[in-house]
């Protein structure tokens, strides 16, 4: 079986020069974009799309499945990735155009999407390409899901959810389902494989106070905004306590080998030394974001000029959920800490999905994989901070195996996710795809 990098790399270049940038807003969302990208993988992956059916569900989700042979008896694997892409920011300040994937003398992508998370679409694609051609016929169903809106964490019409009930309606469960994040590095010459079993859950609230208003110069001692900034006061001085949770644990226990100094102590017992943690999480942000519900706020609004008092003033938070409590449990703290008079709702949110387990087939095989591939790794279960379309996939997966990972090795010339000047080394590409033609090849074996 022949790895074409050069293949690899066109095929990216193809996926990234479309802008599939997804909007908060749902009906702003370019579907002519998304569906240029459509023709676009059928274009570059002819016999996927001669073996698959494909269906196009919501605006312009994607479902692929392959119906193997059943031999083996397992439910079915899933990959998902998604389509979409965050806005590319300002032009000038990238060094190639964000939508030109051009790749420079070194061998490196430039471009809005190169790592997030057209490269997954991209190696799952190039695998499967590369085994059908190969006479290669799964005992197993093959499911490939990608959404359009993952990158605003869903909201109304969220692509994932859609894509989940569907499968739903279909009574379809899955044995594993693969996401993005996780995945490989070398730390200290050693290479890790960090594999994610659960995150955060998400939810942004408004916090605001209605008032008359009128004329600036007439002011009130507390104008509106005044009033909700001290509620923003209020929550950042009266966080919600700190919980040490099972997947943080065996995280830190993992990780033990690769701290240095005082967190490599603390992390071989964190249950011996939680006081010491709870000391450091006041200063650490690294550390508050594993042992705490966060809250952030993050956009203000008051009156549209300068000698107006607004009449609606408020303020947006961030909040992320430790695995274990619910959107109940912040609202309850919400409303403990709120001064009189101040309102908040949910704008958007959900709880944080279940924890995957570490003692299942699917891990196994990832790691079975890995190990072939990079012999002596050190696992590390991990929590993720932020959130994938993944969560989604809980429900239909009763094996609890939803795992976000990437066959790709961390490099330093790979880079810049959300920010300007996106960028991945292209020399990485085939190792990724190696990955995931070892995952299709070896899921259905017995242990």
């Amino acid at each position: 079986m022949k790895y074409d990098n050069e293949l690899f790399v066109k095929h990216l270049q193809g996926m990234v020069q479309i802008p599939t940038v997804s909007s908060a807003d749902p009906e702003k969302t370019r579907v002519a974009d998304f569906l240029k990208l459509h023709e676009y993988l059928e274009e570059a992956y002819p016999l996927v799309h001669k073996t698959f059916t494909k269906e196009v569900v919501g605006k312009c989700a994607l479902i692929y499945h392959w119906k193997g042979t059943g031999k083996s008896g397992k439910l079915p694997l899933l990959l998902t990735a998604h389509q979409d892409v965050v806005p590319e920011g300002d032009w000038n300040m990238w060094k190639y155009p964000p939508f030109s994937a051009h790749v420079d003398e070194e061998g490196i992508m430039w471009g809005r999407g190169c790592t997030d998370s057209k490269c997954n679409i991209q190696a799952y694609m190039d695998a499967l390409e590369m085994l059908i051609a190969d006479g290669f016929v799964p005992d197993y169903d093959i499911y490939l899901t990608f959404g359009y809106n993952e990158e605003i964490m869903g909201g109304p019409g969220a692509a994932g959810q859609i894509l989940q009930d569907e499968l739903k309606a279909r009574g379809i469960e899955l044995g594993m389902a693969i996401d993005e994040c996780g995945g490989l590095s070398q730390i200290d010459g050693k290479t890790v494989a960090t594999i994610i079993t659960c995150e955060k859950g998400y939810a942004d609230y408004e916090f605001y106070v209605d008032d008359p208003g009128g004329h600036s110069a007439f002011a009130p001692v507390h104008t509106a905004l005044g009033r909700v900034g001290h509620a923003i006061w209020e929550l950042e001085n009266n966080r919600m306590d700190p919980v040490l949770i099972e997947p943080v644990v065996n995280e830190w226990k993992a990780r033990v080998p690769f701290l240095k100094g005082e967190m490599a102590e603390l992390a071989a017992d964190p249950e011996a030394n939680w006081d010491r943690i709870k000391e450091l999480a006041e200063t650490d942000r690294g550390i508050n974001c594993m042992v705490r519900t966060t809250t952030a706020a993050t956009m203000a609004k008051g009156s549209d000029q300068a000698n107006i008092l607004p009449e609606h003033a408020s303020i947006i938070t961030n909040s992320r959920l430790l695995p274990g409590q619910t959107l109940e449990d912040l609202e309850a703290h919400f409303a403990k800490v709120m001064p009189e008079g101040v309102n908040f709702r949910l704008v958007k949110g959900h709880n944080p999905p279940a924890i995957s387990t570490t003692d299942s087939y699917g891990y196994r095989l990832i790691q079975k994989v890995v190990l072939d591939m990079y012999p002596d790794t050190t696992f590390i279960p991990s929590m993720l901070s932020g959130g994938t379309d993944s969560r989604f996939y809980c429900d239909v997966t009763p094996t609890k195996s939803v795992y976000r990972f990437t066959g790709m090795m961390s490099d330093p010339k790979t880079g810049g996710a959300h920010q300007v000047n996106e960028h991945i080394n292209t020399a990485i590409i085939p190792k990724n795809v190696e990955f995931y033609v070892r995952l299709f090849q070896g899921y259905g074996d017995a242990e």
